[in-house]
């Protein structure tokens, strides 16, 4: 049995804020929108992110489900590599996104990074690679 992962999807509690934060911040293209259903595909590159209504799951999975939120919640995290972590950072600040954390170094990783949280609590990390790493 083989198993290949497709893309993620976030459960979201606003929909449209998160629509617009991936498309419109991040870059994101839509590839595929069902404002009806509230359901929308957004790809950079080959990664695919999917954002669907919370409002809707119980429709989706069933009415014995229970979904539990905290707009801290860090189980999952999506990480994306930047050319260059400054300029990065000062394009979320000019619309209006605080960092969660101030960047960090990991050269024994060959990587710096930062995070912070779409519209709806999501963590993201931002991560450039440090070049002394890749070359050498």
């Amino acid at each position: 049995m083989k198993f290949e992962y497709t893309y993620t999807r976030l459960n979201v509690a606003d929909y449209e804020a998160c629509k617009q934060f991936y498309s419109q911040v991040l870059g994101f293209e839509i590839a595929f929108v069902d404002d009806n259903d509230r359901y929308v595909e957004l790809t950079t590159g080959d990664t695919r992110i999917t954002l669907f209504d919370r409002k809707n799951l119980k429709e989706f999975v069933g009415q014995k489900e229970t979904l539990t939120y905290d707009r801290h919640y860090a189980g999952i995290a999506l990480s994306f590599q930047v050319a260059n972590l400054e300029e990065a950072i000062a394009h979320l600040q000019s619309n209006g996104i605080t960092l969660v954390n101030q960047p960090w170094d990991f050269p024994d990783r060959g990587f710096i990074s930062a995070c912070f949280r779409d519209p709806d609590g999501n963590l993201i990390e931002l991560q450039q690679l440090l070049l002394d790493t890749i070359n050498g």
